[in-house]
């Protein structure tokens, strides 16, 4: 299992183990999580959350553990531009979350490149001005430092799915009702083995409750996502977990998940 990990440096070690103190395990995953050589001794089955840094996770991971990350940045590039300047009053929840800066979101999609199967896909969500200016292709081609040897890595835009809110947001010119999902996958390019539902529309409408959390995504479309490309018991990562809801949707169609988020409390007060 670890033959090509990534190993950890001391000070990321350091991290996870503080950031394991706040782990919080579902009644499916096993109590023997641990690192083992600086690199996550994963349970199975596993269903992990943990209140940390994306890249944290990321790095502790083996190569090529999962078929599948989500990846939903948080960032200010819309309220930014936008600058109606009452950004943390109308969207207080929000305003209040840990900001990503764009290096930081570039080296978090090379890590996510090296956890990926081959053909795995990222899912990554993104609003219209990171659309539009192309941020997903920034990382398409960079190189990457595997343990084993160094390799390029691409992670190639093979579908785009706009998702409808069905409630209306701000805009200077056309008014904000969703975002978008890029879905990038790692070479070598598949679709037929592995995408396993041809059902799921490039448009999808559904609403999401932002009292549970400002940055929720739709449950039934992740949950679709999932089972077109993953098996059961496969392991699902979410590094920037926000509300869970990949969790949750993983759950409930019998795949294995572990992610984290800066803001998680595992239940604390």
């Amino acid at each position: 299992m670890h033959g090509g990990a990534h190993v950890l440096d001391e000070n990321l070690q350091h991290k996870l183990e503080i950031d394991m103190r706040f782990l919080n395990v579902g009644s499916t995953c096993s109590a023997n999580f641990s690192l083992q050589q600086g690199v996550l001794a994963l349970p199975g089955p596993c269903d992990v959350a943990l209140r940390g840094d994306a890249l944290t996770l990321l790095r502790s991971l083996p190569d090529g553990c999962t078929p599948l990350v989500f990846f939903d940045p948080q960032h200010r590039s819309t309220l930014n531009r936008l600058k109606f300047g009452n950004e943390g009053v109308r969207q207080r929840g929000r305003f209040l979350l840990p900001a990503m800066t764009d290096n930081f979101i570039d080296a978090v999609c090379i890590a996510i490149a090296r956890v990926l199967r081959p053909s795995g896909y990222l899912v990554l969500w993104a609003d219209t001005f990171r659309l539009v200016e192309g941020h997903h292709l920034r990382v398409a081609r960079m190189e990457l430092m595997s343990t084993a040897r160094p390799c390029r890595i691409a992670l190639a835009p093979v579908d785009l799915i706009a998702w409808d809110c069905l409630r209306i947001g701000m805009g200077k010119r056309s008014r904000r009702r969703g975002d978008y999902l890029l879905v990038l996958q790692k070479p070598p390019i598949k679709a037929g083995a592995t995408w396993r539902d041809h059902g799921i529309p490039s448009r999808w409408s559904e609403k999401v409750d932002r009292k549970l959390h400002p940055h929720i995504k739709p449950i039934g479309l992740i949950t679709r996502l999932i089972a077109a490309t993953t098996m059961p018991g496969d392991l699902v990562v979410d590094p920037a977990a926000g509300s869970f809801v990949v969790m949750t949707a993983a759950h409930q169609i019998g795949r294995q998940f572990i992610g984290c988020d800066l803001a998680y409390c595992g239940g604390e007060s």
